[in-house]
């Protein structure tokens, strides 16, 4: 099963994502065992995003150039070499180092696996078939996040990162079985540049963005409320991670409708989802079961929102689909960095209500994007 394209691919989105989603959770407890503050943990994040963004303006376009199914071989050996630093991290550097390089696997390993979502899936079904390879993003946070929250109460946060590293060998293992029949169809080399020139992309982007740090910013300080805040247990923060995947994966089953909406309307019923899912969040941050019930509603529309802007990003130049999502990646790993960053001073001025607040702002900010009119030159994205 796992040797066919769309379940590998899904497989590897779980992976690949439960390495940039897992900190946060277990951040009080790495915090407790180096000696430093949960804050400065999450900065480990940030390191991961600034990898991230770097590999994916660098070495993402290399997709084009090899095809997106070795460029995404290399990357997991590159997270394999990542997870284990992280593992065997003594210090707050050794791991910001760690991250790091993930980052930098993880910068050429998203790109291609959008790009191959694109491509493996049968004709006139490419939207769908995105969808589905999306709700690996189920499997990192209920499969990977909620276990390693689990794993990490019982023996501790470094078998988290082995856990991790022993099944990105196993993707990389089955990666060289599949062949994903994927042909290289750029007929110039891609960079950057020639990605930033294609009609529509800079809204995608911009479209991108918003989403990417409303999430960071409010996700990566859930963990330190739950747990800080609440005087509650990393377990108890790897539910609230599990109500949000159970509300991402089970959208899956909502596409076909939401599908059927101009691609404007379908983003900005997404984004103003996502808003009503970030008030609902602060106003029940103080008690536990509705910040549960408020969580599946806030994966819901993240599902929504991503498929709608990874859809509308691949649809741009598929000559080009290497760079545009290298570039799609670099600015959602600036947005790790941003959320980790930008929203700390708040966390700890007025808690993460406020920084819930700051992440319906930027729902609401794409909201408005979907729905202003675009140029005739942008119509393939909208």
């Amino acid at each position: 099963m796992l040797t066919k394209p769309v379940p590998l691919l899904t497989a590897t989105i779980g992976v690949v994502g439960a390495n940039s989603l897992v900190l946060p959770p277990i951040a009080t407890i790495v915090a407790q065992d180096l000696n430093v503050l949960p804050g400065d943990i999450i900065q480990a994040m940030g390191a991961y995003g600034a990898g991230t963004a770097v590999s994916a303006l660098v070495l993402a376009p290399r997709a084009d150039k090899i095809g997106a199914d070795r460029a995404l071989r290399q990357a997991c050996a590159m997270l394999i070499l990542a997870l284990g630093i992280s593992a065997l991290a003594p210090s707050l550097l050794i791991l910001l180092i760690g991250h790091a390089i993930a980052g930098l696997g993880a910068g050429m390993a998203l790109p291609a696996i959008y790009s191959l979502a694109a491509q493996v899936g049968p004709k006139g079904r490419e939207k769908q078939t995105i969808g589905t390879v999306l709700t690996g993003w189920t499997l990192s946070l209920v499969g990977g996040v909620v276990l390693a929250s689990a794993l990490a109460d019982v023996a501790g946060w470094r078998s988290v990162y082995g856990l991790m590293m022993g099944l990105t060998v196993a993707i990389w293992f089955l990666l060289g079985r599949c062949d994903m029949q994927v042909q290289v169809i750029a007929t110039a080399p891609t960079s950057p540049l020639t990605g930033l020139q294609v009609p529509g992309i800079s809204r995608g982007l911009l479209s991108n963005a918003l989403l990417m740090l409303g999430f960071f910013g409010a996700y990566s300080f859930m963990g330190p409320h739950v747990v800080g805040e609440l005087g509650l247990t990393v377990s108890a923060a790897g539910l609230v991670t599990f109500a949000y995947g159970s509300g991402f994966g089970l959208a899956v089953f909502l596409d076909r409708f939401v599908d059927r909406l101009p691609p404007r309307r379908a983003s900005a019923l997404a984004f103003a989802g996502l808003l009503i899912g970030y008030g609902l969040m602060a106003l029940s941050a103080q008690v536990f079961t509705l910040l549960l019930a408020a969580a599946f509603v806030w994966g819901v529309f993240q599902h929504f929102a991503l498929n709608a802007v990874v859809a509308r990003l691949t649809a741009l130049d598929p000559g080009q689909r290497g760079a545009i999502m290298g570039l799609n990646s670099a600015s959602t790993y600036l947005c790790v960095l941003g959320g980790a960053m930008l929203f700390r001073l708040p966390f700890e001025a007025a808690g993460w209500p406020t920084c819930l607040m700051i992440s319906a702002f930027c729902a609401a900010c794409a909201c408005a994007e979907a729905l202003w009119p675009r140029r005739a030159t942008c119509s393939a994205d909208g």
